[in-house]
């Protein structure tokens, strides 16, 4: 008799639904495919009958298993899962190739500052020193290539100075005596090149620099080598007012400073005329170990 009474029920609920809209309701008896008539008991007990109300109980006695896909195997991780999974990768290679950029970058730094700072030591060794050409005391003639290998030390000056070119290589000689009687520190060979080739031969220079230390070479030349020297270390000399024809005194205005050349030729510093012996050999020791043991 109930058994009846809920088939009536269901068939009377369906059709009533079916006039008012007939393809949702044929959509959702179609995805239903088992359906238990024990729901009857429920829809009896209620006077409002809605679509929400069977698919409900109908889903709550459904036995079917969860979809499968085309291959008959069960459906792959959830969407979500897949997303983080992504969002992690995607996440590890931004920081894998951020950190890559960073090293990069980093390493492009330090060839930029090394590339400076060579250019800056190029450009600091080409502003004092280069080629010249003039002959010794003996009347050899003498190039900066003769002195390649050794460590030197140049004043610019004239015999006919009263009073600071005798100073000054007076104290290059005490330089050398103190570099000499410093184990590590290798020979230093000072050298004079006079900016007053007009009076200045070469038996006058050999003759004024006994006066000074024994290995001391005096170099002259004519005017224009002894210009083409002076425009080589950036020395300035001026012999000052036209002096009148055969009028041998004059004095040469000209600069005042000591170069230090190393073994390659290259200017490696200077000392002014306030700088003492013992400053200059400390410049110059340090000088020795960075150029033998720096980069």
């Amino acid at each position: 008799m109930i058994s009846r009474t809920c088939t009536r029920t269901f068939h009377s609920l369906i059709n009533r639904y079916l006039s008012h809209q007939p393809s949702s309701a044929i959509s959702y008896l179609s995805s239903t495919p088992r359906f238990s008539f024990s729901t009857c008991s429920t829809i009896t007990r209620t006077q409002n009958f809605s679509l929400s109300t069977i698919r409900s109980n109908c889903r709550r006695f459904s036995s079917e298993p969860p979809p499968l896909n085309k291959k008959g195997r069960q459906t792959p991780l959830p969407f979500m899962l897949l997303s983080f999974a992504v969002c992690a990768a995607l996440t590890g290679a931004s920081y894998a190739y951020s950190h890559f950029k960073k090293i990069e970058m980093e390493e492009e730094r330090k060839k930029d500052e090394e590339r400076k700072r060579k250019e800056r030591t190029t450009k600091g060794k080409a502003l004092i020193g280069g080629p010249f050409v003039l002959v010794n005391t003996e009347g050899e003639t003498v190039t900066e290539k003769t002195f390649m290998g050794k460590w030197a030390l140049i004043y610019f000056g004239f015999t006919f100075c009263p009073d600071i070119c005798p100073e000054e290589l007076e104290k290059i000689g005490e330089i050398i005596e103190l570099l000499d009687k410093t184990p590590e520190a290798p020979k230093v060979q000072p050298i004079f090149i006079s900016v007053d080739p007009k009076r200045d031969t070469p038996e006058l220079i050999k003759s004024y620099l006994q006066d000074f230390h024994p290995d001391f070479i005096g170099l002259t030349g004519t005017k224009e080598q002894v210009k083409r020297a002076t425009k080589a270390y950036r020395v300035y000399f001026s012999e000052g007012p036209d002096q009148a024809e055969g009028a041998n005194e004059y004095i040469v205005d000209h600069s005042i400073v000591t170069f230090l050349v190393d073994p390659k030729g290259n200017f490696a510093a200077n000392f002014g005329q306030r700088t003492s012996p013992e400053e200059a050999v400390s410049k110059i020791i340090d000088k020795m170990n960075d150029f033998y043991h720096g980069d």
